[in-house]
Formats: structure tokens, sequence, C-alpha cells
């Protein structure tokens, strides 16, 4: 039996899960519609990813891109076949939460050129009315989205000219998450974003000030809002030092969220994860099971994985729990305020 893997849309093959657009070229391979490549074997990876090593081609001779024969693929972009024909894989990608409305006719397009000036290859016409699945979007300048395009009903992949990503005036759409409007006046790219003021009031209520070093639960030197960086014993801060203390940390904090999720966040979601992140650290976050659970979009489970971090050490802290369940609280849309 011969496996072989058939592009079915412009991809990635990437190095891991990540969005292709997030990832350095040396950690991807753009791949064109139709092609198809031998494989040695595949394996499922999450709900959206497939994972492949490739095989020979018809002359015996190894497969590689960049000196690599293993790679990840969106799996709704490839197909496997097995002797010419295609395999029904195990389970597929869930339909995207997100949708684009149209409120006014519009163009999709390939980059934010004004449309009149782009021949017809690069926009498509979208009627008004029409509402689209999105698998992700980011805010581009001031007054365009920059979308792609996510699952049907059936799990199909959607694409317009063979094509899964597009730019869109932004006062010509609005985006919903499950029917209801995202305001987009905050991005909802997390390499833009920012803690808001719940998230705020949860992390300082927790951490509390303190002006004078201190050695916390676990023997860290701390200071401030919980700032750890730079701090020796009998140090002293004003009020002011500490906000900025708390200002450079959490620029930290949310930069270490761009570059480690991958999928859409609300307002309240960002600022529990910075809450949160704050709180272990960057590195933990970035080999935690929740983060991957979020980036297989598995909400809910991810935001029962904060509960597992309230303990210092083998103990578990009182305050921890509480601080968690405000945090998945916040994540979840619901009321923090009874943790506090």
């Amino acid at each position: 039996m011969a496996y072989s893997l058939k592009i079915m849309l412009d991809t990635w093959l990437k190095l891991s899960t990540d969005q292709g657009s997030k990832l350095p070229d040396d950690q991807k391979q753009y791949i064109g519609a139709g092609a198809v490549i031998p494989i040695a074997n595949f394996e499922a990876v999450g709900a959206d990813h497939i994972r492949v090593a490739f095989g020979q081609d018809p002359q015996g001779r190894q497969v590689f891109f960049k000196g690599r024969n293993t790679w990840y693929a969106y799996r709704p972009t490839v197909q496997v076949l097995r002797d010419g024909q295609v395999i029904a894989l195990a389970k597929s990608a869930p339909v995207s939460a997100y949708a684009l409305k149209i409120s006014i006719d519009t163009w999709f397009k390939l980059s934010t050129v004004q449309s009149s000036l782009l021949p017809n290859e690069q926009k498509q016409f979208v009627d008004a009315g029409s509402l689209i699945a999105l698998s992700s979007y980011e805010p581009v300048k001031e007054d365009h989205l920059k979308v792609t395009l996510g699952l049907d009903s059936q799990g199909r992949q959607l694409a317009l000219k063979g094509r899964n990503t597009w730019y869109v005036y932004r006062p010509t759409v609005q985006i919903l998450r499950d029917g209801k409007r995202v305001s987009l006046t905050s991005s909802p790219d997390t390499s833009r974003g920012k803690i808001n003021t719940t998230g705020l009031r949860i992390l300082k209520s927790f951490e509390g000030l303190r002006l004078e070093a201190y050695l916390d639960a676990v023997g860290v030197w701390t200071i401030g809002y919980g700032t750890t960086a730079d701090v020796v014993p009998g140090m002293q801060i004003s009020q002011a030092q500490a906000e900025a203390f708390l200002k450079r940390d959490l620029a930290t904090f949310e930069a270490a969220i761009a570059n480690t999720v991958t999928v859409p966040l609300t307002d309240d979601q960002f600022s529990a994860l910075v809450s949160f992140i704050y709180n272990i650290g960057a590195t933990e976050f970035a080999g935690s099971t929740l983060l991957q659970l979020l980036n297989q979009k598995d909400y809910l489970g991810a935001a029962d994985q904060l509960l597992r971090w309230n303990k210092g050490g083998t103990q578990e802290l009182p305050g921890l729990t509480r601080r968690r369940q405000a945090e998945r609280a916040l994540f979840l849309g619901q009321n923090f305020t009874v943790f506090l």
C-alpha cells in the first residue's frame, strides 16, 4: 500500500501546530494546491492538525523539505490518500465559533490596496448579509482586517478562489462570536493585547502591594505587585516605582501570550491569562497542558487547567486556589468577584 498527502489548498507545512503566519521562515514550508507528496506514516494531532513523515519519491529518494521529513499540516487543507483513494481521518476539526458578517457589499482582497486598483484574480466580491465562518482574524492598519476562513457546517474548509486568507475593509463587516458581535476597538490579535481593568483587578488583589522586599511563599525575594526581577534584600521602593515595575513586567507577559497562543481570545480571556502567567512565569506556561488545549481551541479544557496551578511546591495554597478560581471565572465570562 502506498500513502501520500494531497494538498487541497495552498498551505504551510510547519514544525509545530502554531499558526503558519506566526512562524519564522525556517519553521515552515509553503506548498501549493495540487501537490501530492509520498508519506511513510501520519498521525492526527489535536482536532485540526496532522503530523506526517514523508516517504520516498518514485526514484527511491527520501523526500525532505529544509532537511526535514516530519512536518505538521493544517488538516482541512490536505487529504491523506492510500493507493490513490482518500482516507477518512478519525475526527474532523470543529466548526469555528467565530464568523464574519458582511454588513455592506464589499471585496475580499489579497492586500489592503483599494479594490478598484486590484485585478480580478486578487479580489472576490461578497454580498451584504453573507455570514462566513472564521478560523482567525487580525486587525491590520486602522481600517482593514486580515481573516482566515474556517469550516462550514459539514466541517469542510472554506476557500474563495483557492485561498482561505483575505483582507477586508473593516467598516463593511462585523465579527461575531457564538452569534454575538465582537468589539473591534481592541485587537483580538494577542500580539497587540493589553490586560484589561478586570484582569488587573484580580492581579493586584492577589499580589498585594509591598514597598519593601520580602520572601514570598516559595522563598523568592519580591517587591511591589509581585515583582521578582532584580529584587534584593532590604530593597525599598515608592508606589510610583511599584506601578512602573508592574507595567514593565506586564509587557513581558503580554508578549509571552503573543508568542505562544495561536487562537483568538476575548479581552477577558487574554487578561485572565496575563494574571495567570504573571504568577507562574512564561516558561511554565509555554510548556503547559493548558496552552496545548487552548491552541487546540478547547477553551473550557484550558480554563479547567487553571485550577491545577494552586500549589506552592506540593502544598495547596488557599490564596492560590481562590486566585485560580477568579482567573477561570474571568476567562469564561463569569462573575469572578466572589473569589476576591
